[in-house]
This record gives structure tokens, sequence and C-alpha cells, in this order.
């Protein structure tokens, strides 16, 4: 009688678990329905619309509502990626159209009483290219449901024109593709109860350019309570924390009037007409430099981004979340990179190293020389890989002080030095595979470890998302960030805490960057 009370419960569950997996579900728009992984525990939403196609005269507007739809909508496979240009490498998409505003949701197949956390993921390519047609399912095994999210890229997110911002609700310009986030965001609140997921427990996270996309988001009003955590990949601290340049509504303007008179368009229409893959021509009268900045998606607007990131952090108008940031052993330049470096080419070496900081490292060059003696070729190299290292965990180590000093919420920084099986080490976007935990779906020789660490780190994150905390289980204890310990943590075969640098080159990059 057990027994068989046994096997009936069993079976039970698995009819609840395979009715969950099947069932559409209606959210504001409709009813959609998703597709199960292999094994039956996640479900994957792809290429839901969370506003409507801007095109046409929805072109360079802030995105509008999405269209509802009768009937249940196939949400199998991914939405069309933004228009774009080539990228590095010579590489587009095959799908590429302005009607891109899609996101996708993989959520566990099970739904519980208790609603799950989620993580909001945005994309990196300079905000000129990418897309958020990537693998959430190994994330969503632990237990988190995850969000990721195409938007407006290049000259189509940030172009700007008076008369763009005289149609503007806000009287602003040039920020479409931050806004894209925003509308994404809310979609969210709105909707992700009907996957299990809890809308007061959002963490934004982004990697190099959408890593830039959420120290933003941070300081935007409009974008205020629609999360409660924040992750940052591989974005510079050094240029968080010195004045840079976010153009105003105004120079926007000019540069936009500029384009249109190079493009022979007399008004607004006559831009807005203009075949999008034109847009992005390879235009001789248009530099690559002059698109980059057409298309920068944030405009100091009054209104969604009234202030740089170092002034909303100083005067404590940034959103106070818990924040998780880190960088990559190479992340700035291969191993290959150093392998020239000799004794008598260090000095000259060096400077390229300091980013925002090149004219101030100049002027104390003679300081750091000092410090870094070097009597061999070897040496040379390491040294310079070293400095590199050092001086961009010292830029985070600086910036979450001078973060402490209006946040109340905790700080982890990290240092990923995990190489992937090739000759370019843990290069600039190669741990986006071990924090989704998605090796089985990247043509690699990952190695046993590479598996260890991947599960470990992306327990990191699940564990962050869920509460604002790293820490949990079994896991190697990754400390917050404090004023007077000046490491952080190692994510490697063996993590653990790391001295950033000696003191005595640690106040040296100090002057650095405090000045």
């Amino acid at each position: 009688m057990t027994k068989l009370l046994t096997v009936l419960l069993f079976i039970a569950s698995v009819a609840g678990f395979a009715a969950d997996v099947n069932r559409p579900i209606r959210i504001e728009s409709g009813l959609i329905q998703g597709v199960s992984n292999p094994e039956n525990d996640v479900v994957a939403f792809k290429g839901i619309p969370y506003a409507a196609p801007p095109v046409g005269d929805l072109r360079w507007r802030e995105p509008q509502p999405a269209a509802k739809w009768d009937g249940v909508r196939k949400a199998d496979n991914f939405g069309a990626t933004c228009t774009q240009p080539p990228s590095f490498s010579g590489k587009q998409p095959a799908t590429m159209s302005e009607d891109c505003l899609f996101l996708n949701v993989w959520a566990p197949a099970k739904i519980t009483d208790d609603k799950r956390a989620v993580l909001f993921f945005i994309h990196g390519g300079a905000g000129l290219f990418g897309s958020g047609n990537l693998n959430g399912a190994e994330l969503a095994r632990k237990g988190i449901i995850v969000v990721s999210v195409n938007f407006r890229l290049g000259i189509f997110a940030g172009f700007g024109h008076p008369e763009l911002t005289a149609e503007s609700p806000h009287h602003t310009c040039g920020t479409y593709g931050m806004l894209d986030l925003i509308a994404a965001l809310r979609w969210v609140q709105q909707n992700i109860g009907a996957f299990g997921g809890d809308p007061g427990q959002v963490t934004i996270a982004g990697q190099s350019s959408g890593a830039n996309a959420v120290h933003y988001l941070l300081t935007s009003p409009v974008a205020k309570g629609l999360f409660r955590g924040a992750i940052a990949v591989s974005f510079p601290c050094d240029y968080l924390t010195k004045p840079h340049m976010i153009p105003f509504v105004r120079q926007k303007e000019e540069n936009g009037v500029a384009f249109a008179k190079i493009k022979n368009c007399k008004s607004l229409t006559d831009l807005r007409r203009i075949p999008a893959l034109e847009l992005i021509a390879n235009d001789p009268a248009v530099s690559k430099a002059k698109l980059f900045h057409l298309g920068s998606n944030i405009a100091r607007d009054g209104w969604a981004f009234p202030l740089t990131y170092p002034d909303a952090l100083d005067k404590g108008l940034a959103s106070d979340v818990p924040t998780l940031t880190g960088i990559t052993a190479d992340d700035f330049g291969p191993p290959a990179k150093y392998l020239k470096t000799t004794v008598a080419s260090f000095a000259a070496s060096l400077p390229g190293m300091f980013g925002e900081n090149r004219a101030a490292f100049l002027a104390k060059q003679d300081a750091i020389l000092a410090l870094c003696p070097v009597t061999t070729d070897q040496a040379a190299r390491e040294l310079a890989k070293l400095a590199q290292i050092e001086y961009r965990l010292s830029s985070m180590f600086y910036w979450a002080k001078r973060r402490a000093k209006t946040a109340q919420t905790p700080v982890y920084t990290y240092f990923f030095d995990q190489a992937v099986p090739s000759e370019r080490g843990a290069y600039h976007s190669s741990d986006l595979a071990y924090w989704f935990n998605d090796m089985k779906n990247q043509d690699r020789p990952w190695t046993e470890a590479d598996r260890r660490v991947s599960d470990e780190v992306s327990s990191y994150w699940v564990n962050f998302v869920k509460t604002g905390n790293p820490n949990g289980g079994n896991l190697p204890r990754w400390q917050p960030f404090a004023a007077g310990n000046p490491s952080t943590m190692a994510l490697t075969t063996k993590s653990g805490p790391r001295p950033i640098a000696g003191k005595e080159r640690l106040d040296f990059y100090r002057d650095l960057l405090e000045k």
C-alpha cells in the first residue's frame, strides 16, 4: 500500500510538472506559449514584444505600448536583432530589423507558491552591436527567472534633432535605447508575475556597454524603483569616477542637424524615410566616429538622465541597491599584448594602460617607475600586465569607497581569472559563458575545472539575485567591500580574496584616481 501511494504521488507530481510546462500563460498583451528544454524543467518564452515596433513615425520616439493579440502567440523563436552595422570582426546578424523590441524569458517549469527573483540582462557591444539572444536556461534551473532584452542601437538609439525634441512630451531626444530598457523593466513589473516571478526582486545586470547602461539606470529618476540590485560586468570604474562628457540635448540636436544636411534631408519626415540599412551604411561623408557619437544613447535631458554618473553618485541621487561588479584578467587586452614588452620599452608601454588617467600618469611617471623596477624582459612583461590589472582593481576599490559616502548598501567586487581554453586568456566577455553556466552550448574544449568554476560563479549570481548577497551554501566566502580592506574576490579554480596592490602602488593609483 505504501509503495502504491508513493508511485501515485510521483505520477501526480510529474503530471503537474508537465501541465506547467505546456500551458499558455496570459500577459497584458495576450496569451503566449513557450517551449521547454530537453529536461522539461525550464520553459523559454522567446521573442515577446514589450513595445510597439519603432518604425515609420515611431522611429526616434519614446517606446510605445505593444499591441494586443488574439489567440495564443507562439514564443518559441528569438525576435529580430536590432539593425546594426557589421561588428569589429566584420560579421552582421542574418536577421535584423528596426522592429526589434523583443525580450525573452526563461522560467522554471514548476510554478511554486513562492515568487522567484528575476535577473534582467543587458547585452554589451559598444551600444552599436549585439542582441539579447542568449541562453538563460541554466540559470533558471537554479531557481531564478532570467530576462534578456533587445533595445535600439547606434543611430536608432541616440539620434537627436530639434524636431524630435519639439514632438517629445518630455522635450528630449537622443536616449531611445535607454528608454527602451526602462520600458522593458516596466514590462517586467507588469507581467513577470505570470511566469512565477516577483516584480519586487528584480536585479539588473549588464556586460561592457551593458554595464554602463546599468550604471546610468542607477542614476535615472524614471527608472527608480524598477529594480532592487545591480550587476556590472567589465566596465572601467576609472571612467565612472572622473568627469566625463555626456552630451546635452542641444548637442544631440546640433549633431542631428549636421547629419541631416549630409543626407540632404530638409525635415524629420525626410530622415524617417531613409531606409534603415542606408542609415548605417558606410557613407564616406559620415565617419565612424561621427556615427558612434550620433548613436550615443545617453543625453543629459533634464528628465530621465539629468546628471552624469559621478554627479549622481556624489549627490546621493543614484539608486542605492546592492551592487556586484568586476573585471576579467584580460579585459583590456589578450596575454599576447604584452609579449613584445622589454626592459627598454616598459616605460613607454605604461601610459596606454591608464585609460581615463593617461595625462595624470604622465605627470607622475617617474614615481611609478620607481615602484616598478624591472631588470629582465620577462619581468617587464609580467609587470606590465600586473600594473594594468592593479590599476583597474584600484579604480574599483576607490569607486566603491567614493560610493560608500552616500550609499548604505553593500558592494561586492571581483577579479575573474579563469582563462577559457584558448590563447586569449580571460578575455573581455569570455566570463559570460561561466556566469550563465552555458558551456554545453558553446563549442570549446571545456575542462572539468571550467565546469566547476562555472557552477560556482553562476551560483554566486543566483544567490545575489535572490538575496542581494552572493554568499550561500558551500561557496567560498565573498567579503563585501570595506574601506579598510583593499582586496577583491578572485574567481578562479581556488576562489578567495586577493589583495589589490601593495600599499605604495595603491597610494599611487589613489593619487591618479581621486584627483
